[in-house]
């Protein structure tokens, strides 16, 4: 097995708009009180939604996290490569994991209606959700994840230390059925 490190920087006080300067380009994934989001990068640094407390902002390579305390917040990036650390960042002790794994989120609903790049979801108990790409109707989609799993050296035990977002795909259930 071949270990992988993974990167970290960290930096508290920086308003959304100031953590974004330090975003990759990708996607964000915004909360606030009303609502769940999902819109590119590039979107999100030019108009901030009303009230986000959180956000995950992802490409494959890297992730910046940013939570909201009275109007800055705790920004974290992380990645495996260590260039894309901001300099302005803390950089504490990186993650070295001895293995990587691919994991993922199913998102609520189905593919109703593809457009524009974005694939609407939709369910009933849920509402609608807008992600990025094109997924035939009646698709899932999954977010898919980096697992980070380390070792505990006084025990011995593997557990999973870390995880970052990566992209949108189509469920793995529905690619084994269809194969």
């Amino acid at each position: 097995m071949t270990g992988t490190t993974l990167h970290v920087a960290t930096r508290e006080g920086l308003t959304f708009a100031e953590a974004m300067e330090s975003a990759p380009d990708g996607f964000a994934l915004l909360t606030t009180p009303w609502r769940y989001e999902i819109v590119t990068t590039a979107d999100a640094r030019r108009s901030t939604p009303d009230g986000v407390f959180e956000a995950r902002v992802f490409n494959e390579h890297t992730e910046l996290r940013w939570l909201n305390d009275a109007d800055s917040g705790r920004t974290v990036l992380l990645g495996e490569d260590p260039a894309v650390l901001p300099e302005s960042f803390a950089k504490p002790e990186p993650l070295k994991a001895s293995a990587t794994m691919k994991g993922g989120y199913l998102l609520w609903g189905k593919a109703v209606k593809a457009s524009d790049g974005w694939t609407t979801l939709s369910t009933e108990r849920m509402g609608s959700l807008r992600v990025p790409g094109a997924f035939a109707a009646g698709s899932h989609v999954a977010l898919t994840t980096c697992e980070y799993i380390a070792r505990d050296m006084e025990h011995g035990n593997a557990y999973i230390a870390e995880e970052r977002l990566l992209s949108f795909e189509l469920s793995e259930l529905l690619r084994r059925e269809k194969a």
